[in-house]
């Protein structure tokens, strides 16, 4: 052993003699240093003056994890080509390799020097690409503006981490790389061979197509996962399956060089006895890991969490989306909360919110248990949601909805002659679609469990079928005296789908669906909402059917153009729910609607001004007031405050008063913002801001609202400025001719 210890150390030392004079390890450190420059330069190219509020972070490891995506998709798998290539190529030519064997020292020690002193300049590379990094850092402080929340303190634990992980997901490429670069004489196709593998990635990654295992990947996870686990461990399992795959292949690449041919490699029992053992070890490790996970199910139903913030905060409420009822309010204790449902919790996706401030959306069921891991500072928040459901939810933020082509013949009209043609691309694209939708993994493996795949499927098959409805309706229209039949295709989406899925209620998509059907068949001469809630009536009673009327209800109350006919409505209609609680949250709507509808008296309130003085609705009375109901934490308010202030300038001699309402709770920071905002609105802080939520049903903002010169309300909910139709309304109101 020592002997094999020795002879291997001898040959790494004249491996590293050999290099001296031939820029080896400075093209290593080169190729290293080149994207954290190239990073550095374009921060500086791109900077501005203007300071935008973040999240704390580390300076150092903020500029690694940025400059970490060139390194490791491109400079740094090309560096390995290069120099696998170059180092095997120079004994290739000059007969090295023969020359070699003929010295006293074992195949093994010369076969692994090379390797290790592959691996070394991988290191060097490395290492260059994170000291250069934080240099690059550390002056850009001196160069451009730093955010208030940047730390500057070296983080060596995450430093060595990266470094490690780098390290172990390049060992594929580069036992890929050396076993081509021995076997191969040709220092060109060696080098082809590895380019072709790496511009293989760049193709096929748009289409997803490319396997974990796939040696460039896991090295590109890197970037695409800077900070590594979810779930805390060292390696991601990709990084794992490098290295398992890595030595399967050492020990047939080595063996292949020590007898010269593959046939000579394994043409003994004794030889296939030593390869099938490796291929039963490692491969076997390759299979386990490669085998995606699901997160077990706890037993029952816990939302808990921490918020690491210098604010304290005081409750956190959990809302079912489908009725948008509260379904648990829980106190924090050091900005710590722990909850343990003791009523049965439907699977389905809720929303939180945190003083209603922040807030965001969490998929989970009765036998979960969920982790909130947030961090909030000023108005920025973060959260990351673990647990249970670390796929789903992870999942559900990941998920985008590609292009689709159906859609686009419905935006545009086209091929609406020819249902054919329709109904072919609707039906390869859902199951293109469905195919592809349990394919999400987290970094660790996990796959969303079963449940959550089914649903996520059965919400694709909502989409395609609503694209259908669409597309017959617009037939209906257009050929009037053609009917429009999907087929064996059609109906095999429609079986996919069912009509009473309580679970799906939550998604409007689907509840539009339910309805469509409902009142395909009536044809009498009435407006939808009317059809809907006649279908919905005659429905089996039970929970389906009050969540269904809900949703309508609700929707009709809101759209209702009178007080006496929302009035009739919900009389005709309250008394089918099966569950009173629905009947009380009804009357509710109804009872806010009726406050805040047209006509009727705003309720009062007072307010300080931004010289600190108070004043009250009923002081701008005689005037019409259009209030922006806003906070200096809400990033749509920033978005709409431009249009807003740009309508005030632009009506300012008009018998109307702008006026901009704070609902901040740091009076000091809404003080700092609103001393730079426009004198031609009038900038207010309300003092009860719980009453003010209460009487004006303030649920969201931006809202704006508009009141007349009586004190009524004209309109309690009116659209964003930068829509089209605000305008359209405020000059309704002002009884001005339209803006030509």
């Amino acid at each position: 052993m020592k002997n094999n210890i020795r002879n291997f150390i001898t040959a790494l030392k004249a491996e590293n003699i050999k290099k001296r004079g031939t820029g080896f390890y400075w093209t290593s450190a080169i190729l290293g240093i080149i994207s954290p420059v190239l990073f550095f330069i374009v921060t500086i190219v791109m900077s501005t003056e203007e300071i935008k509020q973040t999240l704390p972070f580390n300076i150092y490891q903020n500029f690694i994890k940025e400059a970490v995506n060139p390194f490791a998709y491109f400079f740094f798998p090309l560096l390995i080509i290069i120099i696998v290539s170059r180092i095997t190529q120079l004994d290739h030519k000059n007969g090295g390799w023969q020359l070699m064997e003929t010295q006293p020292t074992f195949k093994f020690s010369i076969y692994f020097s090379k390797f290790g002193t592959i691996l070394i300049a991988n290191l060097i590379s490395i290492v260059s690409f994170i000291l250069v990094s934080m240099l690059c850092a550390w002056l850009l402080t001196f160069i451009v503006t730093v955010p208030k929340a940047a730390q500057l303190e070296i983080p060596f634990g995450e430093i060595f981490h990266t470094i490690a992980r780098l390290f172990v997901a390049s060992l594929l490429i580069t036992t890929i790389q050396f076993i081509i670069s021995v076997l191969i004489p040709s220092f060109i196709w060696s080098i082809v061979i590895g380019f072709f593998g790496l511009l293989l990635t760049v193709f096929l990654k748009p289409f997803d197509l490319v396997p974990v295992w796939y040696p460039y990947e896991i090295l590109s996870k890197i970037a695409a996962n800077p900070d590594g686990s979810d779930l805390g461990y060292w390696f991601t399992f990709t990084e794992y399956v490098g290295v398992t795959i890595s030595v399967i292949l050492l020990y047939i690449g080595f063996n292949w060089y020590r007898y010269k041919t593959l046939r000579l490699t394994f043409n003994n029992p004794t030889k296939i006895i030593s390869l099938a053992t490796v291929l039963l070890v490692f491969g076997g490790l390759t299979y386990w890991l490669l085998k995606p996970n699901q997160m077990p199910d706890y037993g029952k139903a816990v939302f808990c969490g921490h918020i690491d913030s210098k604010d304290q905060f005081q409750k956190i409420y959990l809302k079912n989306n489908t009725v948008q009822d509260t379904i648990a309010v829980i106190p924090f204790k050091n900005n710590t909360f722990h909850y343990v449902f003791d009523k049965k919790v439907i699977t389905d996706n809720y929303t939180f919110v945190i003083d209603g401030k922040f807030g965001g959306n969490v998929f989970f069921g009765q036998n979960d248990s969920i982790y909130l891991d947030g961090k909030i500072f000023g108005q920025v928040s973060d959260f990351k949601l673990k647990g249970t459901r670390l796929a789903e939810n992870q999942m559900a933020t990941a998920s985008k909805l590609d292009w689709s082509m159906v859609s686009y013949y419905l935006e545009e009209n086209v091929n609406l002659d020819k249902p054919n043609i329709i109904i072919d691309a609707l039906h390869e694209e859902w199951k293109e679609n469905m195919e592809t939708s349990n394919k999400f993994k987290t970094v660790d493996n996990y796959i969303p469990k079963d449940d959550y795949t089914k649903r996520n499927q059965k919400l694709i098959t909502t989409r395609y079928l609503n694209m259908w409805n669409d597309f017959v309706k617009k037939r209906a229209a257009l050929y009037p005296n053609e009917k429009t039949n999907g087929g064996k295709l059609i109906a095999e989406i429609q079986a996919n789908l069912s009509l009473t899925d309580e679970s799906l209620l939550s998604s409007a998509e689907y509840f539009d669906y339910v309805i469509s059907q409902l009142i395909a068949k009536n044809n009498q001469d009435i407006d939808d909402n009317t059809k809907s809630i006649l279908a919905i009536s005659k429905m089996k009673t039970g929970s389906f059917k009050d969540k269904m009327l809900f949703w309508q209800m609700s929707k009709s109350i809101e759209e209702a153009s009178t007080s006496s006919e929302r009035n009739e409505f919900v009389a005709q209609y309250i008394t089918q729910f099966s569950d009173k609680n629905y009947q009380r949250k009804i009357n509710k709507l109804n009872n806010i609607a009726e406050s805040l509808g047209k006509g009727k008296q705003a309720p009062l309130f007072e307010a300080t001004s931004i010289d600190g003085k108070s004043g009250f609705l009923a002081d701008l009375q005689g005037k019409f007031v259009l209030i922006d109901v806003w906070a200096t934490w809400c990033g749509p308010c920033k978005q709409q405050s431009p249009y807003f202030e740009k309508f005030a300038l632009k009506y300012k001699k008009e018998n109307i008063q702008f006026v901009a309402l704070s609902t901040d709770e740091n009076i000091q920071k809404w003080y700092i913002a609103a001393k730079g905002k426009s004198k031609s609105v009038l900038q207010l802080h309300v003092n009860d801001l719980n009453l003010f939520r209460k009487d004006y049903n303030v649920v969201s903002i931006p809202r704006f609202l508009l009141i007349d010169p009586n004190g009524n309300f004209v309109n309690a909910n009116l659209p964003f400025p930068s829509d089209t139709s605000f305008e359209i309304l405020l000059r309704k109101a002002l009884q001005l001719p339209e803006d030509e």
